[in-house]
């Protein structure tokens, strides 16, 4: 029988910041494990040309930089800090549990290992190699980091049906079949989709030989508003425009499209009102090559995909033998409901600042780590569940912004943000003599009170 004080299930991103913060932050031991053999979560399964979707240099665990903060000097998102590959990320969180945990003497992982329950402070695991029962005393809490897990495509079954003889793979068997094939059919329209559609671009494929099934348009965040360190600036005036659309819109479409006009946010099709948002990221040039794909598929979700045929809900279209349907339909972030996050002797990790999935971990960590009451730690982690809809966006705006003033009042807390690697404004503090930045910080200050009043009612 193991004895531990913390039980983390899951060993992806969020696991391992929170336990990264925790051990940190206090004395505690922790145990992690994780139905894959090693640490990483979902990058595991990752497609091989799957990119970081955020700078690398906000993601990740806070002890621990990913990459070397470089600037990238050529492609689609030169000028712009680097995003690590999958591989890397792999590596990076590798190099986490043996450097920054199991170095610690307090942090163990037990991979191919399932959490079956926890009663009267005994929690149930089972090693999936052998099918052994183990029993866990954990004396402090059960730390669920699975509750957001993301849908990946190598995981995921799609919602539809499948002729066992289609031409038809998932988007991770692209690179290896796509030399087989003179067209392509996408199915989705979120940033799976995307990397495909580039990756094929990249390869190239003509943009005419390529069909891509969006059953929505989707709201895309600009990369350039988004860069950290240097170019933390560009954060700040991305949250200040926010901030003021927010405050003067007369509905969620016109936020969107203040929005808009002012770059903040970008679509493929401007004929088109989208209704998705999930807070993608694509630079302009990326969105440029995207619009180079004309054959656009409007006939709602795919049902089936047959040996010549895709049937959709509002229709169907024709695919020839030598064209390869790839399924990118995977959702990505999870549509959890928000629960309270710290509830008897359960924690589970979920949004605090929108679209800052370690940061929240870590930061969790530490509120573990630095508060005793439950009452109070849910006071100051009230869940932010991630946006699908822009009024969903409009609820997590405000969501943030309200806690942010939460954290300002909490001197530790405030602190430990301010000096954070994976604060989305983690160097501002030395630029306080950037113009930029000081009008940026001006403007949010000025809309964010009222945006905070009217988004409510907005969505």
């Amino acid at each position: 029988m193991s004895i531990t004080d913390y039980l983390v299930i899951g060993a992806g991103a969020s696991g391992l910041a929170f336990a990264d913060a925790l051990l940190h932050e206090s004395d505690a031991e922790v145990l992690l494990v994780d139905r894959r053999a090693e640490v990483g979560g979902h990058w595991r399964d990752a497609y091989s040309f799957v990119l970081l979707h955020t700078p690398s240099a906000y993601y990740g665990v806070n002890s621990l930089r990913l990459g070397r903060n470089r600037i990238i000097e050529s492609g689609r998102n030169a000028g712009f800090y680097e995003q690590a590959t999958g591989a890397e990320v792999c590596a990076y969180f590798e190099t986490v549990l043996a450097r920054q945990l199991q170095s610690s003497g307090r942090a163990q992982f037990l991979g191919r290992t399932g959490f079956l329950d926890h009663h009267d402070g005994i929690a149930r695991i089972r090693h999936l190699e052998t099918g052994e029962v183990e029993e866990v005393v954990v004396r402090r809490r059960i730390v669920d980091a699975r509750y957001q897990e993301a849908s990946v495509p190598a995981t995921h079954t799609p919602s539809y049906t499948v002729d066992p003889d289609a031409a038809f793979a998932p988007v991770g068997m692209l690179p290896e079949r796509a030399g087989d094939y003179r067209e392509f059919i996408v199915i989705g329209a979120g940033k799976t989709a995307a990397d495909a559609c580039l990756w094929l671009l990249d390869a190239g494929t003509d943009p005419d030989r390529i069909r891509w099934v969006r059953p929505r348009e989707m709201w895309f965040t600009n990369r350039a508003g988004m860069q950290p360190l240097e170019q933390v600036a560009s954060i700040l005036n991305g949250l200040a425009d926010d901030a003021e659309a927010g405050a003067h819109a007369r509905d969620v479409v016109d936020m969107c499209h203040r929005l808009e006009d002012v770059g903040r946010l970008m679509r493929l099709d401007p004929s088109v009102e989208p209704t998705m948002y999930r807070g993608t990221m694509l630079s302009r040039p990326e969105l440029t090559a995207l619009q180079q794909i004309g054959n656009v598929i409007r006939l709602g979700h795919v049902e089936a995909v047959g040996v010549d045929r895709l049937r959709l809900t509002a229709g169907g279209v024709t695919a020839a033998r030598h064209t390869l349907v790839v399924d990118c339909s995977a959702r990505g972030l999870s549509a959890s409901p928000p629960v309270p996050i710290f509830v008897d002797n359960t924690i589970r990790l979920q949004q605090l600042r929108h679209n800052s999935p370690t940061f929240n971990a870590a930061l969790l960590g530490f509120i573990e780590a630095h508060r005793d009451d439950a009452a109070e730690k849910n006071r100051l982690a009230p869940p932010n569940p991630y946006a699908n809809t822009p009024r969903d966006m409009a609820s997590m705006f405000t969501r943030t912004w309200v806690t942010e003033r939460l954290w300002q009042g909490e001197a530790d807390i405030r602190h430990w943000i301010e000096q954070s690697r994976l604060n989305l404004l983690c160097g501002l503090a030395e630029r306080t003599g950037d113009v930029a930045a000081k009008a940026a910080a001006g403007r949010f200050t000025n809309h964010v009170a009222d945006a905070i009043a009217r988004l409510p009612q907005l969505a």
